[in-house]
């Protein structure tokens, strides 16, 4: 019995994208019952909105387009039977200018980044953005975990091309280490956006 969410819970937006939110209402004995619900949606800076609620098949529906970035967070209210919560996040399209430069991978790097040319940054961070948009859906928005685990790849390539055999030598106890092939943290921020392979 309740609201029952139908569309995602939570969706990752463009801004002036359009945010569709998808319920059924049903009784304690799981039919669907004709209680059109309200639904507000709170935007980033605090203040609410209050979309139109249309019945289609199966349920209710109401679209919601985000016009700035953030967080909104929807409220779906059926009297009687309860309430169901949903989010969605917004974040702006990404130009040419805004994805991740040289000056940003020697920012990361820090102290290291003296000892490479501009061009070095640059050919590392060229393979590093084709390898990610190999195995990653890049779209139009580039997130914060994509762009971390961009910067991450280049200064992974960047310090084994100080150690071509990918060997590190440890102290007397250690002895010599295997670098491992993939590094799990670029594994893991770049999980979510990674290609389905079939076959």
């Amino acid at each position: 019995m309740g609201v029952e969410a139908i569309s995602a819970d939570a969706v990752l937006l463009p801004i002036g994208g359009v945010w569709e939110i998808r319920v059924s209402v049903t009784d304690v004995d799981g039919n669907t019952v004709d209680a059109t619900p309200t639904v507000t949606v709170t935007l980033p800076a605090g203040s609410t909105a209050t979309p139109t609620v249309e019945a289609v098949a199966g349920g209710y529906r109401a679209t919601y387009e985000v016009g700035t970035a953030g967080r909104y967070v929807a409220r779906v209210v059926a009297a009687g039977y309860g309430a169901a919560d949903f989010a969605a996040y917004a974040l702006a399209t990404t130009a040419g200018t805004g994805m991740p430069t040289t000056d940003d991978v020697a920012d990361y790097l820090r102290e290291g980044a003296a000892s490479w040319a501009t061009e070095d940054l640059q050919d590392a961070l060229d393979a590093e953005a084709a390898a990610q948009r190999a195995v990653c859906r890049v779209r139009a928005v580039y997130p914060d975990d994509l762009r971390q685990a961009l910067l991450r790849r280049v200064q992974r390539n960047l310090a084994l091309r100080q150690l071509p055999l990918a060997v590190h030598q440890g102290d007397a106890e250690a002895g010599p280490m295997l670098l491992p092939g993939r590094d799990p943290e670029v594994r893991r921020l770049e999980a979510p956006h990674r290609k389905l392979v079939v076959g």
